[in-house]
């Protein structure tokens, strides 16, 4: 049989550096494909923060852990594109209470009340642990330089020092030294395509690069592997944020909670450079094609510095109504000081100057692009799933943010939530047995690989679909019309004989999936609040105060949230 050849092999749980053991080749497929075997007490399947994080905070427990990713670990993912702020209590004026507060506003007061507090709580230490390991913060006179962003009552964002594009990527790069250091092992450039489960709890998972397969025997799996952002046609993450780990969690038998909720960043230059909110607090104006200062029609008040969501559709409809240009409208950076110009947002200048644009003296044309997942897998505090030994964390898990994202909550989160699933998979592990799963008949069940590209055809067509009917605006017919399409693609991939390419086929039974439980939950919310907003709905109504919640099988229960603190 195959496992009959293994045994699993100790050495001291007491040593930093234990091994973990790479089993010899088990079995093949009939394509030749290797098919390899490693039982870990933890393993963790992402290669940014919130992976990285849950890894040390494992291997650190004296757990045996292995991380796979899909790219390089702490190389790769959104984790490398990020701006580098990070929200947390430093100024005197601020509280766990204060930033609560803050992000159940934020989150149209339908976020997890109990996984706002874990994060209201522990975000400063979260953030400030990070000077241990060599990531530097900007400082005045030796104190935090305290920033302003959209969503927070308070100045309480800071940025890593230096700040600039990118810049963001000094944190996975720091925290995969660590985790190498600490004794996590590696496994890179495999997706992990099936969590298996025996009797409500995990026992194994099965990745997979292209050419082989590789089994994991573990009773504890985090989840780490980030959003679904690839998954529409103008987005900010980079290949491979396709929401498996969100297809995974189903699979197993987890539920996910808020997937209608997808955040748009409305400033996107260049395809994917974040232009962030800073710029007009400091004098910086939009405008769209004739030239007009258009926010002001759609938020009075606050013009320039209203939220995400309301500057994304103000935006995206002045695209559609024929007063912007390629989708998208201008940034003027001429009212910005000029020392401010060449000191706070030097980088950046410098930055679009090598791109051939001289932001002082031209327009910066902008447009929105699908840029975070609010919702994910439903988590508790100890970021446990329905699943026994399943835990998710980072953009992966769903709650912590309800409706809408503040800005410098991202990185706060994958801190805070990625150590605590660390630490609840090595405890769950200890004194757990190791139970095989039948993966050969896994395998035997999968298509035959024929080549060609249908399915990478068919991943761009829905990519399409997911901007046009998932995006910004939303409707019933759309809604109505892009599920039928979406369970007619499910029908036409279940049980097919041949692909392809296997791993397209995995990446698109994903994304039907997940594409699936967007439209489900959108549909259903026959209201607008956050980030979903309805055309034909337009109003926030209270009697939707509610969480949805998606079920293995598809189905939709409400969890009403009651705000406290």
């Amino acid at each position: 049989m195959f496992l009959s050849s293994c045994a699993r092999m100790h050495e001291s749980s007491s040593k930093k550096n234990e091994k973990i053991y790479n089993y010899a080749v088990l079995s093949q497929r009939m394509r030749k494909e290797v098919l390899e075997n490693y039982i870990v007490d933890v393993a963790v399947v992402g290669g940014g923060i919130a992976a990285l994080r849950s890894a040390i905070a494992a291997r650190k427990k004296g757990r045996d852990v292995l991380l796979i990713s899909k790219g390089k670990a702490g190389k790769s993912g959104c984790s490398l594109i990020s701006e580098g702020i990070l929200n947390g209590t430093f100024g005197e004026d601020d509280s766990p209470e204060l930033f609560y507060k803050d992000i159940m506003k934020g989150s149209g007061d339908v976020a997890d009340p109990d996984l706002v507090k874990v994060l209201a709580e522990n975000a400063r230490d979260a953030v400030l642990s990070l000077e241990g390991i060599g990531v530097s913060y900007v400082r005045e006179d030796g104190k935090l330089s305290l920033d302003l962003s959209g969503g927070n009552s308070v100045a309480r964002t800071v940025r890593i020092d230096p700040p600039g594009p990118g810049c963001g990527k000094v944190i996975p790069k720091k925290l995969y030294e660590q985790a190498r250091a600490e004794g996590v092992a590696f496994l890179e450039g495999y997706s992990v395509v099936k969590v298996f489960t025996k009797d409500g709890a995990v026992n194994a998972a099965l990745a997979y690069n292209g050419e082989s397969f590789v089994y994991i025997q573990c009773p504890s799996l985090v989840l780490a592997t980030g959003g679904g952002g690839k998954l529409y046609t103008q987005t900010t993450n980079p290949n491979g944020i396709t929401g498996d780990g969100y297809y995974l969690a189903h699979d197993a038998g987890a539920s996910l909670v808020d997937m209608e909720y997808v955040q748009f960043f409305p400033t996107v230059a260049l395809r994917s450079y974040l232009v962030l909110p800073f710029i007009f607090t400091d004098g910086a104006t939009m405008v769209n094609s004739e030239n007009e200062r258009f926010l002001e029609r759609y938020d009075p008040d606050l013009k320039e510095k209203t939220t995400r969501d309301r500057m994304s559709r103000a935006i995206f409809t002045e695209a559609m109504e024929g007063r912007g240009h390629e989708g998208g409208v201008y940034i003027s950076y001429a009212d910005i000081p000029e020392k401010l110009r060449g000191t706070k947002y030097k980088k950046e200048v410098d930055f679009f100057k090598s791109k051939g644009i001289d932001v002082a003296k031209e327009k910066l044309h902008v447009r929105p692009a699908c840029h975070f997942f609010m919702g994910g897998v439903k988590i508790d505090e100890k970021c446990a799933t329905d699943v026994a030994g399943l835990y998710a964390c980072g953009e992966c898990a769903g709650g912590v943010h309800g409706a809408n994202r503040l800005a410098g909550n991202a990185l706060a989160e994958a801190l805070v939530f990625g150590e605590i699933a660390g630490k609840s998979a090595a405890d769950h592990s200890m004194g757990a047995s190791f139970v095989s799963a039948d993966v050969d008949a896994y395998i035997a069940s999968l298509p035959d690989e024929t080549g060609g590209t249908k399915e990478s055809e068919h991943l761009e067509e829905l990519r399409e679909l997911a901007w046009t009917s998932l995006g910004i605006i939303r409707s019933e017919k759309p809604l109505e019309e892009t599920l039928g399409t979406l369970r007619a693609l499910s029908e036409d991939y279940r049980g097919v004989e041949s692909v392809g390419s296997l791993k397209h086929y995995f990446e698109l039974r994903n994304a039907i999936h997940v594409l699936r439980t967007i439209a489900g939950a959108a549909h259903a919310r026959t209201e607008s609040r956050g980030a979903h907003y309805r055309e034909d709905h337009p109003q926030t109504r209270p009697e939707w105060k509610k969480a949805l919640i998606v079920k293995s099988d598809l189905s939709l229960v409400t969890d009403p949230r009651q705000v406290t603190g």
